[in-house]
């Protein structure tokens, strides 16, 4: 996130006394840019189709916080000839700390009351205290886009870990000037940001592609990541336009020579290409873009980069533009939205823990939010600003009643979180949980959805309808009936939550299901070769998976090409989320190109039957939806003449 602070005064119009830092002025264009990333995060993890790019908000964000942090190194560099890293790094830790203390805090008490988050919330807290989180999703191999139930509360803090990550290592740069001057430093970071997108790629590549089967390492990687702030880096050594601001209406370099007004009006037009470029990407972009992980990421923090940069020149008109409320309101609170959004979508999940109609929950999700950050923004950013923190410090270590109103007014203030965000919990606790069972939209780039099956007991397969996946169908189905007819033969069928779903309809036709919660294709086609290895693989394969997330090219060529003595049937997905696209065409695709196999359409089956599916399109209701699956699955793979 961008939270460098600003000073809200005009710069001075001489040079700044030696060893006195250059102070970066108030930039109102920038809350501007701050407003549209964030709103973009958003509006994405509510998960609106027309704007499935919103996670590349945070690229901004990492773009702008790599420019307005190397300003700073830079001004006092060149202010003082040194750089004091201690005082650097305190201003970050009083800037970022206190409002991610008190989310914390919040979240913990929340935690305690639903309790369903109690399991990841332990690790995520300390890894969010060290600013770990991202390097702790990795080496717990937790997947960031694969999730069973309600996701954690505290997913979305990784990039505060990368960014302060990021603060750490700042000196260097210091130093970097220090040692090779301005423009040379400069470049080093164009060149470091080049090699961290490379190393992206190279990663990504090595994972499978389009996009890794997991991208989790990839996409939170400090490392691979940090393109964005190095290009911010980079930009700060050689555009800093408020260095010619010497009044509100006249524009003069510090010399005093007239600026060229020309230079603002370029910086205007190329600034309102990258708005609409970004907002483009923002709406067109998919997760699941081929070009992401090859480079896309690096380009459109270069785009972003040109927003910025236009932004920041406080002699032109977008800057201007960009600063008129409600976007500066929106910007001067955009950490507080960022760190508070992502706890309420998650804890107040539409048709699980909200049952209002769609346009009111969305709409009570955004107040919520909203209400949260205004007041992190009002009673704990803007008085630590201020100076708040060295008061209490000063008033809890004076006797007197001093001491007791400074105590009371900080445990008070924490304790109004705790009680607001535990609120929202109990109210989640006791609402009863609708049938769909389905997670809210996760991730800030590439949030594959895992979609559980629904919990009532009732839609639970019977304990000897899954058998054991190298099991032989008649042997795990002890009460089947008669076997099915000699042209089909004995079947295999491996799916996810849907199959789960209607596996005792389906071993009413001799079906055994071999089916399971969170699934992905890559452990279908693991299980399938295993079978085949041990000669437990029946006749006819059936395979439906995709719910989950985007299928691998590569595992679905593995199993298909390790079949070709077999009739394979792969059905194809009905789940209304950004992969659905993706995966069904690649299925089509690939499909074609092998005689033995046959492509179901269960979308077009599904679409046709929309009683069938729980209100989250995805699982199938008890009554109707399971018998239809297995009756339609059946025909389908009878053969043809």
């Amino acid at each position: 996130m961008a939270v460098v602070e600003q000073v809200a005064q005009r710069p001075p119009t001489r040079p700044t006394p030696t060893g006195t830092p250059r102070r970066l002025p108030h930039l109102p264009g920038l809350d501007g840019v701050r407003a549209i990333a964030v709103v973009a995060v958003l509006l994405y993890h509510l998960g609106l189709p027309w704007a499935r790019g919103g996670f590349l908000g945070v690229d901004v964000f990492l773009v702008l916080s790599g420019f307005l942090v190397g300003t700073l190194v830079l001004d006092e560099v060149e202010s003082t000839g040194g750089f004091r890293t201690g005082r650097f790094l305190v201003r970050r830790v009083r800037r970022l700390v206190p409002a991610l203390a008190v989310l914390l805090v919040a979240v913990a008490g929340a935690g305690l009351v639903v309790r369903d988050t109690l399991t990841t919330l332990r690790g995520d807290l300390l890894a969010a205290l060290t600013y770990t989180t991202n390097w702790w999703q990795v080496a717990a191999d937790r997947t960031y886009f694969e999730l069973t139930g309600r996701p954690p509360l505290l997913q979305h803090l990784w990039t505060l870990a990368v960014e302060g990550q990021f603060y750490l290592v700042m000196p260097l740069f210091a130093l970097l000037l220090l040692r090779v001057g301005r423009v040379r430093a400069g470049r080093v970071a164009a060149v470091l940001a080049l090699v961290s997108a490379l190393w992206m790629a190279v990663l990504a590549l090595r994972g499978g592609m389009p996009v890794p089967q997991d991208p989790t390492r990839v996409y939170v990687g400090t490392d691979t990541r940090a393109a964005g702030l190095l290009l911010g880096v980079a930009a700060a050594t050689v555009w800093r336009p408020w260095r010619t601001w010497t009044s509100g209406v006249t524009w003069r370099t510090e010399r005093g020579d007239p600026v060229r007004r020309f230079e603002a009006g370029v910086a205007d037009v190329l600034g309102a290409v990258a708005l609409v470029g970004v907002l483009a990407c923002v709406v067109l972009v998919d997760e699941y873009s081929t070009t992401l992980y090859r480079g896309g990421f690096l380009a459109f923090a270069a785009l972003a980069l040109v927003l910025v940069g236009a932004a920041a020149d406080p002699a032109g008109m977008l800057g201007r533009a960009l600063g008129r409320q409600p976007l500066r309101w929106l910007g001067e609170r955009s950490y507080a939205i960022y760190l508070w959004h992502w706890p309420v979508l998650t804890l107040l999940r539409p048709e699980q823990d909200l049952s209002l109609p769609g346009p009111l929950e969305d709409a009570l999700r955004v107040a919520v939010t909203l209400v949260l950050a205004e007041a992190s923004y009002r009673w704990v950013e803007q008085p630590v600003r201020r100076g708040a923190l060295g008061r209490l410090v000063r008033r809890a270590r004076t006797p007197g009643p001093q001491r007791r109103r400074a105590l009371v007014g900080a445990v008070g203030g924490v304790t109004a979180a705790v009680l607001l965000v535990g609120t929202l919990g109990v109210a989640v606790a006791r609402t009863p949980a609708a049938p769909t069972g389905a997670a809210s939209v996760i991730g800030a780039a590439v949030p594959a959805q895992d979609v559980t099956p629904p919990p009532d007991p009732a839609q639970q397969p019977a304990p000897d309808a899954t058998p054991a996946p190298d099991a032989a169908a008649p042997a795990a189905q002890p009460t089947a009936p008669a076997p099915p007819p000699e042209e089909v033969g004995t079947v295999s069928a491996y799916g996810d939550s849907v199959m789960l779903g209607a596996a005792a309809e389906l071993a009413a036709h001799g079906v055994p299901a071999d089916a399971a919660v969170s699934r992905q294709m890559g452990t279908m086609t693991d299980l399938v070769l295993d079978a085949a290895a041990a000669g437990t693989l029946g006749h006819t394969v059936v395979v439906h998976g995709g719910t989950n997330g985007p299928v691998a090219e590569d595992d679905l060529r593995r199993l298909l090409d390790a079949t070709r003595d077999r009739r394979v049937f792969v059905v194809n997905v009905r789940v209304p989320r950004p992969w659905e696209q993706y995966d069904n065409e690649l299925f089509a695709r690939v499909v074609a190109e092998y005689p033995h196999a046959h492509l179901l359409d269960w979308k077009a089956q599904g679409d046709a039957h929309p009683e069938w599916f729980y209100d989250d399109g995805i699982h199938l209701r008890e009554n109707g939806g399971r018998q239809g699956y297995a009756d339609w699955l059946w025909q389908e793979i009878q053969p043809r003449g």
